[in-house]
């Protein structure tokens, strides 16, 4: 492997070298696709490319940039990644979170590219020689950080951007293109006129053996020629410089297969090209037993099954797996509908003999593309070598795979059961050395073999059964069998026109089934956060008191609306679903939470400057008018706090100036307030602002949040004025 990705690196640089890239044409521009952070896999954008058959090459262009929407400042660029992969969405978790399904494993699945990339402006590209014809997918999000750390930006106040991604496709043709008989020698010629080509075969299936392209070049060592062989996905690829080589590949069964030729470096060559397949052919099919599923599909998305049927049974029957014969499921997975939810593999032993169940193992291996054989120490044989099963089942009960996003094509599944002997121990008298006793032990290696552990090319002991009933299960549902544990909601979302399923997790938890528990507060922790936002609300207590005393009756009206549904919007959002206390929907609260607010700030100022009777009504109530108007439009935004802030502070300006130019004198109101409790509470007031709008993080919300709302109680009670120090 090692040796087949330095050809492959090296055949790269030389062709950059001869100048690829010029020959690259644009066949398709995707529009411009908006990313968001990356909290979980719901938060992607999916961009689409279809690439043609029978491409040389193929490049896919990214441009991320930073389009500002609002709030101060210039936009910066941010980290962007993103993932490329033929036939299915790519699965990935950038953040490291853990899954508690059993998944198939990634590497045994069909590779994806990775980018990381700034959205300033710049290019980026990602190159792929002789790709896979059909659907591309690629999911980009801006990268993933640790949410603990990241700062609670207050909308308006600091820049809003926008990162807008676009991208492109190029793709080369070859110079000629061959349709050939496999059985039979074809002779090609490549030039610098004509340096590449692609020669088609249609492969039948061989079973379980491996086929072998053989080449002959007419220039040997002079030449270098670079060799792809393609069908579904790319199967081998080599440098080849030499008078004679060959490619071996595990072929797709009743496919058609591409070998890309191209021509890197010497002046001409005629090369010759052999895919024998008789011999194969004959060896192979006669030891796979398949098992014929039948499809039954359902009118919501992602939902259908494969069920083995026997004639006129409309329930699934189990089916027998022997030793002779290797048994193999075969499904198939649709494009584009097909590929947005996750596929359930799973298997159950019934009706097993006594003296097998201690021991009994079924072993199953799952491909796409072409079926695996199984080797005597139950390793499934992949094109990159010997894996352990994806599968283990023994007879207590069934087991199961998941496969998330599965690539369109045909699946297959390789069963074989195992039923290792028992070895026997002997204990020898220490007197008279005869045999007193005995006992039995399970195969040692079969312990090893069967347990996932260990990929067993070979064990002597591991037997085979005569024969086992099995019943399976293939289903595909969204998320993981529709469900996301018991810490989230499975959700369709869409991005590009493309519908895929994933979990919506709550109460702190994450990952792809919502298992993951790393940011997950304890219960004495969500407690702790829950009456520091509950009870530092009490701090208004003091400020209602003290409008009472001077009189401030309407003011104190809205303090306690404050101070009452503060507390149980926080009561209601901070509790986790464990100590949540709901006295009405959560947006409603919240409503009330940011209405009161604002009018709570506004009637404060109205009362600062100290109109008539009248005048204060008449302020007060147009301005709660226009404040429920504005927290109903957008109760985040700057504009909705800078309104009663700004009228509030133009209305004391001009009240205080008047009564100053009417008295001839600058010292009003009277010294205490204007010297002590005015500019203490200013200050109070802005050291609570500058917290609330630019020291808060998901890690310290609750606790800089509660001081925002010790700072505002405390600083109402300085600058709500008596009425003696405004005369």
């Amino acid at each position: 492997m090692r040796e087949s990705a330095l050809a492959v690196l090296l055949a790269w640089t030389l062709a950059a070298q001869q100048g690829l890239c010029g020959k690259l044409e644009k066949i398709a521009q995707q529009p411009s696709n908006i990313l968001v952070d990356y909290y979980a896999y719901r938060h992607i954008s999916i961009i689409h490319f279809n690439v043609p058959e029978r491409t040389v090459a193929v490049a896919f262009k990214f441009m991320a940039k930073e389009e500002k929407t609002g709030g101060i400042g210039r936009c910066s660029p941010v980290n962007v990644s993103l993932y490329l992969k033929s036939a299915s969405l790519p699965f990935v978790s950038p953040d490291g979170s853990k899954v508690a399904a059993k998944l198939m494993e990634t590497k045994n699945r069909r590779r994806h590219y990775s980018l990381e990339m700034q959205s300033n402006g710049e290019q980026y590209m990602i190159k792929i020689e002789a790709p896979s014809a059909g659907d591309w997918y690629a999911i980009a999000f801006r990268s993933w950080t640790d949410p603990e750390e990241g700062k609670i930006k207050q909308q308006g106040i600091s820049v809003s951007c926008e990162t807008v991604m676009d991208a492109e496709m190029f793709v080369e043709m070859p110079a000629t293109t061959f349709l050939v008989d496999p059985e039979i020698k074809y002779k090609v010629q490549l030039d610098e006129t004509s340096d590449t080509t692609i020669v088609q075969y249609l492969v039948p299936d061989v079973g379980l053996e491996e086929m072998s392209l053989f080449l002959k070049s007419s220039c040997g060592e002079d030449c270098n020629i670079a060799v792809h062989i393609t069908a579904e996905d790319n199967l081998a690829g080599s440098l080849f410089n030499s008078t004679e080589k060959s490619l071996s590949f595990k072929p797709y069964p009743g496919d058609f297969h591409y070998v890309t030729l191209r021509l890197l470096s010497g002046n001409a060559s005629n090369v010759t090209l052999q895919l024998p397949t008789s011999r194969q052919t004959d060896i192979g099919v006669d030891q796979v037993t398949p098992v014929v599923l039948s499809r039954k599909s359902f009118p919501e998305f992602f939902l259908f099954d494969y069920e083995h049927l026997r004639g006129n049974d409309t329930k699934p029957q189990p089916f027998n797996v022997t030793a002779d014969a290797l048994s193999v499921l075969s499904f198939e997975i649709g494009r584009v509908y097909d590929v947005g939810g996750t596929v359930t593999l799973g298997f159950k032993l019934v009706d097993v003999e006594e003296k097998y169940k201690k021991n009994i193992v079924l072993v199953a291996c799952v491909s796409l593309g072409y079926y695996l054989n199984i080797t005597s120490g139950g390793a499934c044989v992949r094109a990159q070598g010997l894996t352990t099963a994806d599968v283990y089942v023994n007879a207590t009960e069934p087991a199961y795979v998941h496969v998330p996003f599965p690539e369109a094509g045909t699946w297959y599944v390789s069963l074989r059961v195992f039923c290792p002997e028992e070895e026997e121990k002997k204990t020898i008298s220490a007197d008279s050395g005869a045999n007193i006793s005995s006992s039995t032990s399970s195969c040692s290696c079969g312990r090893t073999c069967l347990q996932g552990d260990v990929a067993c090319e070979s064990c002597d002991c591991l037997s085979r059964c005569t024969a086992v009933r099995v019943e399976s299960v293939v289903s595909s549902s969204p998320c993981v069998e529709g469900r996301c544990g018991g810490h989230g909601k499975c959700m369709h979302y869409m991005s590009g026109g493309f519908v895929f399923s994933a979990c919506h997790c709550t109460g702190g938890y994450r990952g792809f089934d919502c298992a993951d528990d790393t940011y997950v507060l304890s219960t004495s922790g969500i407690l702790l956060q829950l009456l520091a936002l509950t009870f530092s609300n009490f701090a208004f207590l003091g400020s209602i008191y003290v409008a009472i005393r001077r009189e401030y009756f309407t003011e104190a009206v809205a303090y306690f609306a404050v101070m009452f549904f503060s507390t149980f919007y926080h009561a209601c959002e901070a509790g986790e679903e464990i100590y949540s206390v709901c006295i009405m929907r959560l947006s409603v609260l919240q409503f009330c939470d940011f209405f009161n607010a604002l009018l709570a700030i506004w009637v404060t100022l109205v009362a600062m400057a100290s109109f008539g009777p009248r005048l204060t009504a008449f302020c007060q109530v147009t301005g709660a008018i226009v404040l429920a108007m504005g927290a109903e439009m957008d109760r985040t935004a700057l504009w909705v706090f800078l309104l009663p802030a700004v009228t509030g502070s133009a209305l004391i300006g001009l009240s205080w100036g008047l009564r100053c130019r009417r008295r001839r004198t600058i010292k009003y109101p009277s010294r205490p307030y204007r010297t002590i409790y005015f500019p203490a509470g200013v200050l109070l007031v802005f050291l609570g602002l500058i917290c609330y709008a630019f020291l808060q993080t998901r890690r310290n919300y609750y606790l800089v949040h509660s001081m925002w709302h010790i700072c505002v109680a405390i600083g109402v009670i300085l600058l709500l004025p008596k009425r003696k120090y405004m005369k």
